[in-house]
C-alpha cells in the first residue's frame, strides 16, 4: 500500500499581507527619490562648476 504525502510550499502571498507589501513597495519608491534626489543635486554642482569656472591669476613674486 502506498501514502501519499502531500507537502503545501507557502508563496509570498501567504506569508505577506498585502498590506506590508505596499509599504514596501512605498519604502522603496521613497528609497529610490532619495537617491534620484542626490543624482540630481550633484548634476547640477558639476554644471555649476563647468558654467563658472575658477579664474586662475598670475601672481608675480619679487
Amino acid at each position: 500500500m502506498v501514502k501519499e504525502i502531500k507537502i503545501k510550499i507557502p508563496t509570498p502571498d501567504d506569508i505577506v499581507s498585502e498590506e506590508f507589501a505596499e509599504h514596501l513597495a512605498n519604502a522603496y519608491k521613497e528609497l529610490l527619490l532619495a537617491a534620484k534626489c542626490l543624482i540630481d543635486s550633484q548634476i547640477k554642482r558639476v554644471e555649476e562648476k563647468s558654467k563658472n569656472p575658477k579664474e586662475l591669476k598670475k601672481i608675480e613674486i619679487n
